[in-house]
């Protein structure tokens, strides 16, 4: 039996997000594009099926709250929903605030340190109406507005602050892959929104900063892991390469530097993008093997996820050292986890995973702590109910909530801040 131990003060903790927890989240972006996919045949949607109730988190945060106790959780990320704040354009909801601080409070009553993001894919109705992510200059107004009235409201209670979620993917899966609404497939576009989600990081940034100098602020970043299918194949060397660079290098270097680099931009700067970081947060789940530019999830063989994600656990160890060369920054993993539901498997994949990043530690690398994705079962996006993350099963009939196999063996992994596995 060999023990993977891990430093004393090593954070522990799980992730949700406001819109796939809440329930009743009917202002924004996301909700109207179910309400229209809805309307169409069962075999043309793009969306599933509506968030409607979700985990109906919104009012049952306490109970949810008292489960992660229960499991030893030391710290839970959790997202605000700008279009609770913002419903309509001159109108700031003062209850919704009031609502957050109590669920952040919450949390502080049960000992457990609060991760807060800002943004987490949804944009206000309104919002949208006047151009979105495409028009940044009036979208940067308004998203002002939202910074400059939620920070100074609730930031007493946050201990890190991740202001934007995967800066890459609404861009990539919005813009270019069709799959997030408005489901485009434009490269020029998703340039142009990924430009934007670099000045809201920026911005909000600084403007946490103005309030809270002290305060840690990072990034949740869904760093994609790609590789060639054929590693032979000079066009699928070159593809995965393009690809990185793209979704993930780029970022990280125009936060460094403040330029945008190709092929986001030619150089050109963000001034308040430079330095804009004080640790990096991982989001990790998988590989993509690409032809060309054309990404494959899986080959032949390989063990894969409810999502179809290939189970690929020396991914994050590898990701976690280019971090650690380049960025030379603290360290959280922010999301890691599965959706099945086979709870060996999900044991499995977690301790795979935690496996490699301890791997990562023992060889210098400076990670501070490490969140599972997700606290609950919840809404996942375009795949709507049936993808199971969480460490919390959720009957969404009668919104019963019940610990599951992998939530208590998270727990003990907790308790005893280590690993034990087997060498057989």
């Amino acid at each position: 039996m060999s023990k993977y131990v891990f430093p004393e003060g090593f954070l522990w903790g799980a992730a949700a997000s406001a819109y796939q927890t809440e329930g009743n989240n009917i202002h924004n972006d996301w909700h109207d594009a179910e309400q229209k996919e809805q309307q169409k045949p069962p075999g043309k949607r793009r969306l599933a099926e509506c968030c409607g109730d979700a985990c109906d988190h919104w009012h049952r945060y306490e109970e949810d709250y008292d489960l992660a106790r229960e499991m030893g959780i030391q710290m839970h990320r959790l997202s605000i929903e700008w279009s609770r704040i913002f419903p309509a354009e001159n109108e700031v909801d003062h209850s919704a605030i009031a609502q957050y601080r109590a669920m952040m409070g919450a949390l502080h009553s049960r000992g457990i340190k609060v991760m807060l993001c800002l943004h987490h894919f949804t944009i206000p109705r309104w919002v949208l109406a006047k151009g979105g992510f495409e028009k940044r200059r009036v979208f940067m107004t308004h998203f002002e507005r939202y910074l400059q009235t939620i920070v100074p409201a609730v930031g007493d209670l946050v201990d890190y602050w991740l202001p934007i979620n995967e800066p890459n993917v609404v861009p990539l899966a919005g813009f270019f892959g069709k799959l997030f609404p408005p489901f485009k497939a434009n490269f020029l576009a998703f340039v142009k929104v990924y430009r934007t989600f670099f000045a809201m990081h920026a911005r909000s940034y600084r403007v946490i900063k103005a309030h809270f100098p002290e305060a840690p602020v990072g990034v949740a970043f869904a760093f994609m892991h790609f590789q060639p299918y054929n590693p032979a194949n000079i066009l699928h060397r070159w593809g995965a390469a393009f690809a990185n660079r793209a979704a993930n290098l780029c970022f990280f270097e125009a936060v460094k530097t403040g330029r945008i680099g190709f092929p986001l931009g030619l150089g050109d700067t963000i001034p308040e993008l430079r330095g804009a970081m004080d640790f990096v947060g991982l989001n990790y789940y998988t590989t993509l093997y690409m032809k060309g530019l054309r990404p494959i999830e899986k080959k032949p063989g390989d063990q894969a996820t409810d999502m179809g994600w290939i189970l690929y656990p020396q991914g994050i160890y590898e990701i976690l050292q280019y971090l650690a060369r380049s960025i030379d920054l603290p360290i959280i993993v922010t999301e890691n986890g599965v959706a099945t539901t086979d709870e060996n498997f999900r044991i499995q994949y977690l301790e795979a995973h935690l496996r490699e990043v301890h791997r990562a530690m023992e060889e210098g690398v400076p990670v501070k702590g490490y969140m599972c994705w997700s606290l609950t079962d919840n809404f996942e996006w375009q795949h709507g109910y049936k993808m199971r993350f969480g460490l919390i099963h959720v009957d969404f009939a009668t919104q019963k909530r019940t610990i599951k196999a992998g939530g208590s063996w998270y727990g003990r992994v907790i308790r005893e801040n280590r690993l034990l596995v087997s060498d057989v």
